[in-house]
């Protein structure tokens, strides 16, 4: 769907307004995560947060995959040596886990 495209292209260019993001902005609310209270970033959202550490270690499970640790090597390196059309879906599985 578009708006997980979309959405991916946010991820990869880091422009998720995350907490640390809307600070940029002048935003003043509060800086910590929603779901475990450590400051929120992208990399922390997608990746280091509990909630986020779930979801990476299904994706190992189900596919036998080693998670990425950063969105460079999610959109760059991550798949590499798996199927394209394979890495495509399981690529877009995941950025819509992510979104939701």
């Amino acid at each position: 769907p578009l708006k997980i495209k979309v959405f991916m292209w946010f991820v990869h260019k880091q422009v998720i307004l995350t907490k640390d993001n809307l600070i940029k902005r002048n935003w003043t609310g509060p800086t910590r995560c929603s779901f475990c209270d450590r400051d929120e970033t992208i990399k922390h959202l997608f990746f280091d947060c509990p909630f986020a550490r779930v979801l990476w270690r299904t994706v190992h499970i189900a596919f036998n995959i080693t998670p990425p640790n950063s969105v460079t090597t999610l959109f760059e390196t991550w798949l590499t040596g798996i199927e394209p059309d394979l890495a495509r879906h399981i690529r877009v599985g995941v950025c819509a886990l992510l979104w939701t």
